[in-house]
């Protein structure tokens, strides 16, 4: 009965994993951004802009890496048959 019930425990706690140890960072990352600027909320001010063109640029950069790129066929002369 007990060595079983030990043996059950150890099993369920078994290596800690990245959802296990990064458990609650968001919250404390946005509780420590408050305390940095308290009164971010009361400004219209942005943080950090890009222009309109800069910005458009990196969003199709973004997009265009998620497409199936063709790979090229290199020819090599040597070993052509």
């Amino acid at each position: 009965g007990i060595t079983a019930g030990i043996f059950v425990a150890s099993a369920c706690s078994g290596p800690e994993t990245l959802s296990q140890r990064n458990w609650g960072k968001s919250y404390e990352t946005a509780g420590y951004n408050q305390m940095l600027n308290p009164d971010a909320d009361k400004t219209q001010k942005v943080v950090g802009a890009m222009d309109g063109q800069a910005a458009m640029n990196a969003m199709q950069t973004y997009r265009n890496s998620f497409k199936v790129k063709e790979k090229k066929q290199t020819i090599n002369l040597i070993n052509l048959k």
